[in-house]
């Protein structure tokens, strides 16, 4: 379970790059689909030539076929959540934005407590309240910066998403029949989902002059390969894993309140150092709220 935990939290660390990459390249105009497909092409090579070496132990046919199909819907998703949080961090402030996407952790955290039997513990219940107070906090607050109110639409639209998408990346781990599908056969299929996302959108424009000249410069190589490298690095390191073992240990209700208050408390003071997002008085109570949630709501 211990080990678990600190997996979600490293994984949700890492995923402050992330947003830092998705914020960064929205404000520059870069187009965020772009950022993403590149960075599941990169990927996608490295997924396949590591499951040549190494791969995955043997499962009944349906059960990889259920997992995999699980995580491309995920995959699929998550590429409209992060194109959705792009624009809402375009013009509006990021660690807020950042926040209200992230609240979608309710929904895993619902459906594990009613669906899979996971014990709403007081402990757990204390730092769900405390992650939703949080959440609040950094909702409520004002940013002198953001403009209109476009990208408090954007961003609610991601939250809504979010919630699926996450469901869907966290339902095989509740089956153990479902672990012999590691996770660089679970990264693979979320790249799968999130490229077959882009052609669908985007597959007419591939062939245009302009994104022709999108390509032909560095800077939207080098966002995609921040991202690759991040999500490489939690796909088949962190997330997967952490998720299988706090599922185990019949708690798997808390894998994404846990991964997504450390991303959050990690956003947030990369806002306030980096971005000079001020930390005033909401915000600072919700980091306090997020961090006694992240120990209420992991503690067995």
């Amino acid at each position: 379970m211990l080990l678990g935990i600190a997996l979600l939290i490293a994984a949700g660390t890492s995923w402050v790059v992330l947003g830092a990459v998705i914020g960064h390249a929205a404000r520059r105009n870069i187009p965020v689909p772009s950022v993403q497909a590149l960075s599941a092409a990169i990927m996608l090579p490295v997924s396949i030539g590591v499951l040549l070496i190494h791969p995955d132990p043997e499962c009944a046919p349906h059960v990889r076929l259920l997992t995999m199909l699980s995580i491309f819907g995920s995959g699929f998703l998550n590429y409209f959540v992060l194109n959705l949080m792009g624009k809402a961090m375009k013009t509006g402030p990021n660690g807020i934005v950042w926040a209200m996407v992230q609240s979608a952790l309710i929904f895993p955290f619902l459906a594990g407590v009613i669906f899979f039997g996971v014990a709403l513990t007081a402990f757990r219940l204390t730092g769900l309240g405390a992650i939703l107070a949080a959440l609040a906090c950094f909702g409520l607050a004002r940013d002198n910066n953001s403009t209109g109110s476009d990208w408090r639409r954007a961003a609610l639209c991601s939250f809504l998403l979010a919630g699926i998408n996450q469901n869907l990346s966290n339902l095989p781990s509740y089956f153990p029949e479902a672990a012999a599908v590691g996770s660089v056969s679970r990264s693979l299929s979320g790249q799968l989902g999130t490229l077959a996302a882009f052609l669908l959108m985007q597959g007419r424009g591939l062939f245009t002059p302009e994104y022709r000249a999108l390509l032909r410069g560095g800077a939207v190589w080098r966002y995609a390969g921040l991202l690759a490298g991040v999500n490489l690095v939690s796909g088949y390191f962190l997330m997967y894993r952490g998720f299988n073992l706090v599922a185990e240990a019949g708690a798997g209700a808390v894998s994404y309140p846990v991964l997504v208050s450390s991303c959050m408390v990690g956003f947030a003071l990369y806002s306030s150092v980096v971005l000079k997002e001020k930390l005033r008085l909401l915000p600072g109570l919700g980091l306090a709220c997020a961090l006694a949630g992240l120990v209420c709501i992991s503690w067995s």
